[in-house]
């Protein structure tokens, strides 16, 4: 395997090798045998992880541990919880325990509490826990190893005051509802601070026990900003939309900050085909710095197949001189919303128009593009030779060809990249 310790934790952070979206599109397109050899040959950790959850997923438990044995060997230890992982999903959960590393930190605990429940031994995974409770992340983690196992009471003992979130998780899954919610709004507001994700807890909670009109209450009071998508789902889901709508344009037209239920009526008109109304309800918006949504709208309609309607609406505003604060977004997104359009050669006779500071972004953007006219080889020459594009872009342009194997062969090995990324970052 071409990589040592150091190098090997370097990737592990998100530095350099195949990323994940890039390793989504090899397995998408039934290229697994790549992603295994970039695990095993080049110690690409990201692919090694990947690989390994396919091959459990079918079954294929030698060739899932087989991937991991070089990263074992190497000293890695994330590979030595893997391959207990693995092997206890191949009905060798004694094997396993025997193999796991001991616990050093608390990272490592939450490994052991997590392999000892998958075993079936999930009182030892409490025991392990409940002494270190206050360490980061154990409290979720008792919540997930338990859930299922008959074990809630024991772990609501066990949970420390503070966990709110967690202890309403508990009691909701228990089947005690009416404990959960006031749980919840006990913990809403704490030291005179409002706590958002308690707020979208409750919401959730409410939504999910169909709660429509405690959710009301909610999504229309004082912490209305972080209920009103989930109250809004929940109209939509029971047929009254058109309830949603009035709500949130209402909160629009009242509110002196009304960014969220603004967001919110986009979002909503955008799912019913509103094309036309949801660029109306944004406009207002342009030109206010910090709180214009034309870059998320423009995204919405292209999700929405509407990406001549975004172009349009953008050149109508350039026309009407109202994007100055939105300027730079366009000049830089202009390339993509041209090729999203399908108007091609207008977007590449665009991109080289830009200037030399955004000579990395444009050249992934004009690659899309050259990609969407089969011009595939010109857009893996044009990522590699650009300065700073990072090698995976290209190994992704050819994945999505079924030459994924051509595109590793392309790439520095890990020392490489890494001597590059330090003579650049730390010159």
């Amino acid at each position: 395997m071409d990589v040592d310790l150091d190098t090997l934790a370097w990737h592990a952070r998100g530095n350099g090798g195949l990323h994940l979206r890039t390793v989504k599109v090899l397995l998408e397109h039934d290229q697994l045998d790549v992603v295994i050899r970039a695990a095993t040959e080049r110690g690409e950790w990201v692919c090694a992880r990947e690989a390994v959850r396919e091959l459990c997923e079918a079954g294929e438990f030698g060739r899932a541990e087989a991937v991991m044995a070089p990263f074992v060997k190497l000293g890695w230890r994330p590979a030595a919880w893997e391959t207990a992982r693995i092997l206890v999903r191949a009905g060798r959960a004694e094997e396993a325990l025997a193999r796991a590393p001991r616990p050093e930190d608390a990272e490592d605990r939450r490994h052991l509490a997590e392999l000892l429940a998958e075993a079936g031994r999930v009182d030892e995974a409490i025991d392990l826990l409940a002494p270190r409770l206050d360490e980061d992340g154990m409290t979720y983690c008792l919540a997930r190893v338990t859930e299922g196992r008959g074990r809630d009471e024991r772990v609501l003992e066990l949970l420390p005051p503070g966990a709110s979130s967690t202890r309403a998780r508990v009691l909701e899954r228990a089947g005690r509802i009416e404990e959960a919610v006031r749980t919840l709004r006990e913990a809403i507001v704490v030291r005179d601070t409002v706590m958002v994700g308690v707020v979208e807890a409750l919401a959730e909670l409410f939504l999910r026990h169909g709660r429509t009109e405690e959710l009301r209450e909610l999504a229309t009071g004082r912490h209305a900003d972080h209920a009103v998508k989930q109250y809004v789902r929940a109209l939509e889901e029971r047929g009254r939309g058109a309830e949603a709508e009035d709500l949130l344009r209402e909160s629009v037209a009242t509110r002196e900050y009304c960014a969220r239920p603004r967001w919110c009526l986009v979002e909503l008109l955008v799912r019913q085909g509103r094309f036309e109304e949801a660029r109306e309800v944004a406009r207002p918006t342009y030109g206010d710095e910090g709180n214009g949504i034309l870059a998320p709208l423009i995204h919405v309609l292209v999700d929405a197949g509407q990406a001549d309607l975004a172009l349009r609406h953008v050149e109508e505003l350039e026309a009407a001189g109202v994007l100055d604060e939105e300027s730079d977004w366009i000049l830089s997104n202009r390339v993509w919303l041209l090729g999203e359009a399908g108007r091609c050669e207008e977007a590449l006779a665009w991109a080289a128009t830009l200037p030399p500071e955004e000579e990395k972004y444009t050249a992934v953007v004009s690659a899309g593009v050259l990609e969407r006219l089969g011009r595939t080889d010109e857009a893996v020459e044009l990522l590699r030779t650009t300065e700073g594009v990072s090698a995976w872009e290209a190994v992704e342009v050819l994945a999505r060809r079924g030459r994924g194997a051509e595109g590793l062969a392309g790439m520095p090995s890990p020392a490489a990249e890494r001597e590059a990324w330090h003579r650049r970052y730390r010159r």
